[in-house]
């Protein structure tokens, strides 16, 4: 990320996507110019972060003013305003900011919508950060609007979630109408289901990008706008008396990543106040955990389906100004972390960064390797196993007290069974999932990603299936498992594949072993969740994974991944009962490390900047 706005400027005045001619002249010939969106940096200080929300006073869907203080209370923004208008544009009422007296941006709902109380505050600061005149933003429209025109942002059922500026639009509240002022138009739509519409003299012109655009005449093959850097916001902080976290991950999926965040956070939510924000688009083939997030807080931001990333980082600064953020936790966020860490960290020197890396070989530990200064920027690092530490306390230098180790939580006790009905939910999984008693079942749950390796499990299974009892279960989506359920389909062996499920401890508590063969890990949750079920478990020796398994004797450890003769040995040794059970009494004691409280501890103490360890 540039850190000048002469740097930015240059950067962005390349087009995102360089125009095929071909593609403008037969899109023009069929009148439907494809054009292009550039990003240009726009030097001006961003719009004042004030919004007004304008309701009829008067008439039939009056809207009474302790509905609106109401309604205003459960907003995230500061800077809001609500005012109740006579039929002839007086003011009636205000409730909210009294200092909001010329916004530079309006809605008009046409009553007081069902909103996420992050919604007004996220429109805005998206409208700070590119230059643009109106801003709708849904998760979801229902029905879905495809095309979408200018024009019917102005009606339901996008009105309700659109923000105006008043230098482009105007409400009459008479009609409770909001009517343009310009010709031209530049509005931005954003659906998360990712689908852009670009509309230019009544046709439509769609493509999957991040950001549509929308115009209300066709400006030609080139559509400029403006990228404003929010950082330079003066947002209030709002008050608050505990110490604020803002956690960054690149989206909100199931994942172990997700699991141990929400679960130690969920631990600390009366000690922290909270809040989310990711960085990268949401994915759906991952799984969405934005739900469960919400529930810790309502302060989610999903920064990644909003803005160009060379917009990003306004936003989040100006986020970490108005919650006036203690620490910003990057729980597994994306590379532009490392790219914007000593800017963050040099115009907010008070803020305590905490970063957090799952492997020691690949992904993020590479940023470290490569950039020798993070040290200066990056106050702790979380290491989620003991190969991580030492690389950065041995092998580059860090200091031992800012390189915590804390494996990963398994799941709070009241997640799992109780002990006296685990039969008898064993029992009915393996009916509701056609499997027999007596099958040895040996389960998988992860991503369908190359790092999990689902084909070896495929190959695996060929491999023993002279083993009549043998049944290998996966659960769980991604990119590759389209070409895994290709391989089971034209296996022979006993496999099968399940999506995404919320309900692992009891898939967990219906099998017999549980498996991984990893290329790379930090130290999976799947298998600590196994332990707290008291299930042996077979992995990789990789990252803690090997180490855990050989100093519980939980399990057993095949040293290299994609060893498919050591692994099926494995297989075979695990279908004996009287093995089984041997490991499963260690695993039982295994469990007892994994639990949520004492894992959230050693965070609360990283967070407050106390405590840490290198191995």
């Amino acid at each position: 990320m540039p850190t000048s706005d002469s740097t930015l400027g240059s950067w962005l005045r390349w087009p995102i996507r360089r125009s095929n001619r071909l593609r403008y002249l037969l899109a023009t010939l069929r009148g439907r110019p494809a054009g292009d969106v550039r990003y240009v940096f726009d030097p001006s200080p961003p719009p004042p972060p004030s919004l007004e929300v304008r309701l009829p006073a008067t008439g039939p869907r009056a809207v009474d003013p302790a509905a609106a203080r109401a309604w205003c209370a459960r907003q995230t923004l500061p800077e809001l305003a609500a005012v109740g208008l006579d039929s002839d544009g007086h003011e009636l009422w205000r409730v909210g900011d009294s200092s909001v007296q010329s916004p530079a941006w309006f809605a008009a709902p046409g009553g007081l919508p069902e909103l996420l109380p992050v919604h007004l505050e996220s429109c805005l600061l998206l409208a700070a950060a590119e230059a643009v005149d109106a801003v709708a933003l849904r998760e979801r429209v229902e029905p879905p609007l495809d095309p979408v025109s200018p024009a019917e942002l102005t009606i339901p059922p996008l009105r309700p979630f659109a923000l105006f500026t008043t230098a482009a639009y105007r409400y009459e509240p008479a009609a409770d109408a909001v009517i343009p002022l310009k010709h031209r138009l530049i509005v931005k739509y954003v659906d998360t289901t990712g689908v852009a519409n670009l509309p230019r003299s009544g046709q439509t012109y769609t493509r999957r990008r991040r950001g549509p655009y929308l115009t209300s005449f066709d400006p030609g093959p080139l559509l400029e706008v403006g990228v404003r850097d929010a950082s330079r916001l003066d947002r209030r902080p709002r008050p608050g008396t505990r110490p604020v976290v803002l956690a960054a991950v690149s989206f909100l999926a199931h994942g172990g990543v997700e699991h141990v965040l929400h679960e130690t956070l969920a631990a600390l939510r009366n000690r922290f106040d909270l809040a989310f924000v990711t960085l990268a688009p949401h994915r759906p083939e991952v799984g969405d955990r934005r739900p469960h997030f919400r529930n810790l807080s309502e302060r989610l931001y999903c920064l990644g389906d909003l803005v160009h990333p060379a917009a990003m980082y306004g936003m989040l600064a100006a986020l970490i100004d108005s919650l006036a953020a203690d620490v910003f936790f990057n729980a597994n966020g994306t590379t532009v972390f490392y790219e914007w860490v000593a800017r963050l960290k040099a115009e907010r020197p008070r803020l305590r960064i905490v970063d957090h890396l799952y492997d020691h070989q690949v992904g993020y530990i590479e940023q470290y390797r490569q950039r020798p200064e993070l040290q200066a920027s990056i106050d702790s690092v979380v290491a989620v196993n003991h190969r991580i530490a030492r690389v950065l306390c041995d092998g580059l230098g860090w200091p031992a007290e800012r390189v915590p180790v804390i494996w990963p939580c398994g799941r709070p006790r009241d997640a799992f069974p109780p002990l006296g009905e685990r039969e008898a939910v064993r029992a009915a999984v393996r009916r509701e999932l056609g499997l027999a008693p007596q099958d040895v079942v040996f389960l998988t749950a992860a991503r369908m990603h190359p790092q999990k390796r689902p084909l070896d499990l495929v190959a695996l299974a060929e491999r023993v299936r002279d083993l009549d009892q043998v049944q290998f279960l996966l659960v769980g989506g991604g990119e590759l498992e389209s070409r895994v359920d290709a391989a089971i389909a034209a296996s022979r062996a006993r496999i099968r594949r399940l999506p995404f499920r919320s309900d692992i401890p009891r898939l967990v508590v219906a099998a017999d072993v549980g498996c991984l063969v990893s290329g790379f890990e930090g130290l999976p949750v799947f298998m600590l969740e196994c332990f707290q079920a008291g299930r042996p478990f077979l992995g990789t020796n990789v990252g803690d994974m090997g180490r855990v398994l050989t100093d519980s004797g939980a399990g057993l450890v095949v040293e290299t991944p994609g060893d498919l003769d050591r692994l099926a040995a494995a297989v075979r040794q695990l279908a004996d009962p009287i093995e089984r059970a041997r490991l499963s009494e260690r695993a039982a004691a295994a469990g007892e490390l994994c639990d949520v409280e004492t894992c959230a501890e050693r965070y609360a103490d990283v967070f407050a900047g106390t405590g840490g360890e290198c191995a």
